[in-house]
């Protein structure tokens, strides 16, 4: 796994977990709460502890919810999910190698769910899926991914701006996914422009770099519906479910949230087609002016198979022939080839064939 971008400026990484002969970036774990003055970092002890309490009753003073986010995880952030909360080592091994379909698990106590972000890679103008895992309990919401995750951030912003509205892991658990699932709109929407250019031809490619281009858009467009499918199928499956941190009251808003993907999913559907449509054209396209190139070349074979055929007949090695010793026979033989040629122009042309 590659190691992923810090979530925030605030994280703080517990000294047991440090090694400090590693060449490669550390992961950083961030562990929030809500306090007596909002929402802030908290030490990743305290938060542990407080998840262990939890699982056997919290105390009055332990916060309402608790997020741990890790960016970046190796084998010693397994460990730790592992050993210190408890986690079964088939959902760590999961976080830790990656490049898991998106799905949702059940535990004993919590819950293991699997998604991807999207965005728009600018500097190479592609699709970048990032993967996310989370771990779901009753008072706590822990994430897993490699990369930076813009989606996270907002989350945890506005859950600083309005605490009131996370007292919950299902309030929190909707945000990530209501976040997660908005963030496809704006990739669809780079999709749609780039369709448009290819379908106009306004983008300034050639017909064989176009091509290239729409194959391209296709295998992203692939990709990303396999991934949104089951999604789709994730989000629905929460709703039919009786989930402990699922509380009656946010089945509205995970309604909402399986609705945008819904909708994700039959835009990519639309996008697929109008591009198969495109390509379509452009394939017909270039047969048709295949077809043109050669109609072109098989009319001035004739004409200059004709005025061959003539100087053919005069070429030919005869003592006796008519023309032979005529002083006009050779302006004859020209004047009569070009007659032959100006007249099968003529008709090619009436044809459009020239």
């Amino acid at each position: 796994m590659t190691a992923g971008a810090q979530l925030d400026s605030e994280s703080i990484l517990s000294p047991e977990y440090e090694d400090p002969t590693a060449i490669e970036p550390r992961a950083r774990i961030s562990a929030y709460a809500e306090t007596v003055t909002g929402v802030h970092a908290i030490a990743l002890t305290d938060a542990v502890a407080a998840i262990k309490r939890g699982r056997q009753g919290k105390l009055p003073e332990d916060p309402p919810l608790l997020w741990i986010d890790i960016a970046a995880p190796g084998g010693t952030e397994g460990e730790f999910l592992r050993h210190q909360l408890g986690f079964h080592p088939l959902a760590v091994e999961d976080t830790v190698r990656g490049r898991q379909r998106p799905k949702i698990d059940r535990y004993p106590g919590y819950y293991f769910l699997v998604v991807y972000s999207a965005r728009i890679n600018r500097e190479r103008d592609r699709m970048a899926l990032n993967e996310l895992h989370a771990f779901i309990g009753d008072n706590y919401v822990i994430t897993v991914h490699d990369h930076k995750i813009e989606e996270l951030k907002e989350v945890l912003a506005r859950w600083r701006a309005v605490p009131a509205r996370y007292r919950s892991a299902g309030t929190l658990a909707h945000a990530v996914l209501d976040m997660v699932v908005d963030g496809y709109f704006p990739v669809l929407d780079h999709f749609s422009e780039r369709v448009g250019r290819l379908e106009e031809g306004t983008d300034g490619k050639t017909r064989h770099e176009a091509l290239q281009q729409m194959l391209s858009m296709r295998r992203e467009l692939v990709l990303f519906r396999r991934m949104v499918g089951p999604e789709r199928e994730l989000i629905g499956s929460l709703l039919k479910r009786d989930i402990p941190f699922l509380e009656p009251e946010m089945l509205p808003y995970f309604q909402d949230v399986h609705d945008h993907a819904i909708r994700v999913a039959e835009e990519i559907d639309t996008l697929r087609d109008l591009l198969t449509g495109a390509m379509e054209g452009q394939l017909s396209l270039a047969s048709n002016q295949l077809n043109e190139t050669m109609r072109v070349m098989a009319a001035w074979s004739i004409i200059l198979m004709a005025m061959a055929w003539i100087a053919g007949i005069y070429g030919m090695n005869f003592e006796h022939m008519p023309e032979l010793h005529w002083p006009w026979g050779y302006a004859w033989a020209l004047g009569l080839m070009f007659a032959v040629g100006a007249l099968l122009f003529g008709y090619f042309r009436r044809k459009q064939w020239v």
